[in-house]
């Protein structure tokens, strides 16, 4: 299992009327977490892609239990909790500033090269991930 934290900071185009954190933005944050856990590993989301290799999403989810709001540090924490295989899937708990967890959710990646023709996950980024495993 691979375990990444990041934080960001809520902004204020990021929230709606209500002044809370407005819900389709947790996915960017997710997708934000996913490459910081990435680089972690030591593999570069973009030259993933230079290199030929996509992962498309295949589906998204999110539980929300609080709101986050303007100015708010944010903890995603990101989990790789098994190696990759045709399909990828990422684990995200987000915490606010007092450790309390208030979105859960995951996203699951297939891998395709650029004529979009399902591939394997690339070598490159199986070595980095075995190192953890």
């Amino acid at each position: 299992m691979i375990t990444h934290t990041c934080s960001i900071t809520v902004r204020y185009a990021e929230t709606d009327q209500m002044k809370f954190a407005h819900h389709a933005n947790y996915i960017i944050w997710f997708e934000h977490a996913r490459i910081e856990l990435m680089k972690y590993i030591g593999v570069s989301y973009a030259e993933l892609e230079r290199q030929g290799y996509l992962m498309p999403v295949l589906d998204v989810y999110a539980k929300y239990r609080q709101y986050a709001v303007f100015d708010e540090t944010l903890e995603i924490v990101t989990t790789l909790p098994e190696k990759p295989r045709a399909r990828v899937r990422f684990e995200y708990d987000v915490k606010n500033g007092d450790g309390i967890c208030i979105c859960t959710g995951y996203s699951s990646h297939t891998f395709i090269n650029t004529q979009n023709k399902a591939i394997r996950p690339p070598g490159f980024l199986m070595q980095k991930v075995a190192a953890f495993f």
